[in-house]
Formats: C-alpha cells, sequence, structure tokens
C-alpha cells in the first residue's frame, strides 16, 4: 500500500518547523560567532526562502542524511545572506577592523564549526520529530482507514426496489385460521 500525499497543511507545518529551526539556529550562531546582531529584514528574507524550498521538498518523509544535507545548504546560504546583510552596517561604524567583511565576523573556522554544528544537531532533532510525525500520520491512517472505506461502502450500495415481493422460499405460509372464530 503506497503511501498518502500529505495534506496541505501537514506540508506547510513541517515546512514552518523546518524554516523556523534553520533560520533561528542560523541567526544565533550567526550573532554570537560574530558579535553582532543580524538584521531583521536579512532574517524574515532568510526565513521566507528556506520556507519556499522546503514547501516544495516536504511532501515525504526524509532521512537523516538529506535533512542534514539540506540545512547545511540552508546554513550555509543563510550565512551568506547575513554576512552581506552585515556588511554596511559594519562598514558605517568607520572601524577598520569591522568594516573588513566578512572576516571581521569572527573566525572563519569558528563561524563555519558554528553553522555546521547548528545543522548536524537541528538535522538530528528535526528526524526525530519527522519520524514521530510520519508515525503518527500512518498510524491515524489506518485507524480510520476501516471506517471510511465501511461508509463509502454504505453510500454507493443501492438500496432494494420498493415494491418487490421476497422470493417464494423466503414467504412464510400461515395456516387458516379456524372457521368458527
Amino acid at each position: 500500500m503506497s503511501p498518502h500525499p500529505p495534506s496541505p497543511l501537514f506540508r506547510t507545518s513541517r515546512a514552518v518547523v523546518f524554516a523556523t529551526v534553520c533560520v533561528a539556529l542560523a541567526t544565533l550562531g550567526h550573532a554570537m560567532a560574530s558579535g553582532s546582531a543580524v538584521p531583521a529584514w536579512a532574517v524574515l528574507a532568510g526565513f521566507a526562502g528556506t520556507f519556499a524550498v522546503t514547501a516544495a521538498l516536504a511532501g515525504h518523509e526524509r532521512s537523516l542524511a538529506t535533512l542534514t544535507g539540506g540545512l547545511l545548504g540552508g546554513q550555509f546560504a543563510l550565512h551568506a545572506l547575513f554576512v552581506s546583510a552585515s556588511a554596511p552596517a559594519a562598514s558605517m561604524q568607520h572601524h577598520p577592523a569591522s568594516a573588513a567583511g566578512p572576516s571581521g565576523h569572527g573566525s572563519g573556522t569558528a563561524m563555519t564549526l558554528a553553522h555546521i554544528a547548528a545543522a548536524v544537531l537541528s538535522a538530528w532533532w528535526l528526524r526525530r520529530g519527522e519520524r514521530a510525525a510520519w508515525s503518527l500520520a500512518r498510524r491515524l491512517s489506518a485507524v480510520a482507514d476501516r471506517p471510511i472505506r465501511l461508509l463509502l461502502a454504505l453510500l454507493a450500495a443501492e438500496p432494494a426496489a420498493p415494491g418487490r415481493a421476497p422470493p417464494s422460499y423466503l414467504r412464510r405460509t400461515f395456516p387458516a385460521p379456524p372457521s368458527g372464530c
């Protein structure tokens, strides 16, 4: 039996959770490693982009390797967005160290490790949630399958034609009552 495609609500909720985890961890990790806040517009743009990609891919259960790969790609795309969004603000401070661009955003190694750690940990966490959500969906589908099939069969059945007499072998014959009554 092939699994049914998920409903749009299920698909959207999975995409929202994935995008929220990915963007929140990228924003937190980026701010901690760089020492500066990420502009709100960049966080919202990152969320919108991550949500759009995730919603398109949220139709099936994903493996840990797929989730990790998607999160690594998302983390590095968000890192590039956050660095480019933070660079103009850093250059306006008139400090040579902060105007250095990406190298001024904390250690390159520390930033890379922070994004990798965020991707791996969130992939593990999301995979556990993914397994639980799909398990619940399969169980609910199995429980609801029989009653729904029965209901559909009852609705599709045609009622017996009215006025039709039952076959003779089903008719009961009763003896005539005594004539004196």
